[in-house]
């Protein structure tokens, strides 16, 4: 995995971050990674599971027809 190294943070914003991670119970690096998935439109991994999990579904169901 690739790591980012993001420098410059004011404090106002590396506080409303933390604040947003703590409500959100994650960690800071986990909500930036939420942020940018969601900025980017991509699914989060739990998202990315269950729709993987419905394709291994529906495709048992059509092979069992």
């Amino acid at each position: 995995m690739a790591a980012l190294l993001i420098r410059g943070l004011d404090d106002k914003l590396k506080r409303a971050l933390r604040l947003r991670a703590a409500e959100n119970g994650r960690s800071m690096e986990e909500e930036v990674r939420q942020i940018l998935r969601h900025a980017l439109g991509l699914p989060s991994p739990e998202k990315e599971h269950e729709r993987q999990i419905e394709e291994i579904v529906r495709r048992a169901r059509q092979r069992d027809r």
